[in-house]
């Protein structure tokens, strides 16, 4: 089957989106598929990529976008002339919708939305404006996909509410690629960073990963001297974090990362007391996953997809989001009962390994897939 994606952004760009978009396709490749992918030429930090590549027999166009306001608000006009099928990602990305409108009834595509439709909007002003996007163009996209993909019950949930058919709706999260279960090597982290006890954080360091709760909760931890690790690239709170963490006294317990590629990622993880996921939003959450790949445990925001992912007090440990106080007490436990720490590191690698690969859920989008083009 020729399969064609189109994404907002693809490798050597990291993030969910991308992440998915990579792992799917080496699944398909590896199952004989011709995976083309379609994005923009343009980085996300501005810098611009050749028109042609591959990465492990995936084949990538990429297109200068004619329209350029924002990683989903940008539009380019890709080619997908001979597919089989057209798989489009993200829930908002106007590309996406400008694609559906010329495929219709023409090339069978589905739809996977990824960052969550049912997220509660942080502002009255994104309220408005998701509002107005589902009348005028959202909707609309989602009615022509022959199947929609949900990394979650909630999104899955949010679109039966308002008339979506179930049996068009599949809740497919994002697998892991067998690489995520190498172990990592914790003294060679440690050496590198020059740490010794810490707790980790994945993710772009931006408000709605909410990074300063964690900053808050550590400073409650005051008998604790281990470290406070950010991995991730900045998303606008890296000089606050740093204002807050020497207003609170931990500035020298404090380390950021940067982004870092996948063998430094399995390190700083497998040597972490625990990772630490304080989002306002999560549609899955999957560097859970990647922390239980290496067998560590989990402290997490109840919100999104997570409680659906997770088992409380069995592979992590949850938390109301914004109450700081729960989160440090979480943290707390996690530090003083290494033994159950151990127990939770290792009832999250058995469901990722057996629940979360991409051997189990590729054929279940093949499946949809299947189905698509038969109809």
């Amino acid at each position: 089957m020729k399969i064609h994606h189109i994404a907002p952004h693809f490798h050597p760009e990291r993030g969910g989106v991308e992440w998915n978009v990579l792992g799917l396709g080496r699944y398909l490749v590896d199952r004989g598929h011709e995976v083309v992918v379609h994005t923009s030429s343009r980085g996300i930090r501005g810098e611009t990529f050749p028109a042609i590549g591959t990465i492990d027999g995936i084949a990538i166009r990429r297109y200068r976008p004619t329209i350029h306001l924002g990683y989903y608000a940008t539009v380019f006009r890709p080619d997908v002339r001979g597919a089989d099928i057209v798989h489009l990602h993200g829930y908002g990305f106007l590309t996406n919708d400008r694609a559906a409108r010329g495929l219709h009834r023409t090339i069978p595509f589905v739809y996977s939305l990824h960052h969550g439709v049912s997220q509660p909007p942080p502002s009255l002003a994104a309220a408005l404006k998701w509002k107005v996007y589902y009348a005028l163009q959202g909707r609309a996209t989602l009615r022509r996909a022959a199947a929609i993909i949900s990394g979650s019950v909630p999104d899955r949930d949010w679109l039966a509410s308002r008339g979506f058919p179930l049996n068009r709706v599949h809740v497919v999260p994002t697998g892991l690629d067998p690489t995520a279960f190498r172990p990592g090597s914790p003294e060679r982290a440690r050496s590198r960073f020059r740490l010794d006890r810490y707790i980790l954080f994945l993710g772009r360091l931006h408000r709605e990963k909410s990074p300063d709760h964690l900053v808050r909760a550590a400073a409650d931890l005051d008998d604790w001297r281990g470290s406070l690790v950010f991995v991730g690239p900045d998303g606008g709170m890296r000089n606050s974090l740093e204002t807050q963490a020497s207003a609170l006294g931990l500035r020298d317990r404090v380390v950021f990362t940067g982004e870092v590629d996948e063998e430094t990622k399995r390190d700083l993880l497998a040597g972490a007391t625990c990772l630490v996921l304080p989002s306002f939003y999560e549609a899955q959450g999957i560097v859970i996953l990647e922390a239980w790949a290496q067998g560590i445990p989990v402290v997490a925001s109840r919100v999104g997809g997570v409680p659906h992912l997770v088992s409380d007090d069995v592979d992590a440990l949850l938390f109301a989001w914004s109450d700081v106080a729960a989160l440090s007490r979480a943290v707390r436990r996690i530090i003083e009962n290494p033994t159950g720490a151990a127990a939770m590191g290792r009832a999250g690698h058995a469901k990722a390994s057996s629940k979360f690969t991409w051997e189990i859920l590729g054929p279940r989008v093949e499946t949809i897939y299947e189905a698509a083009v038969r109809s």
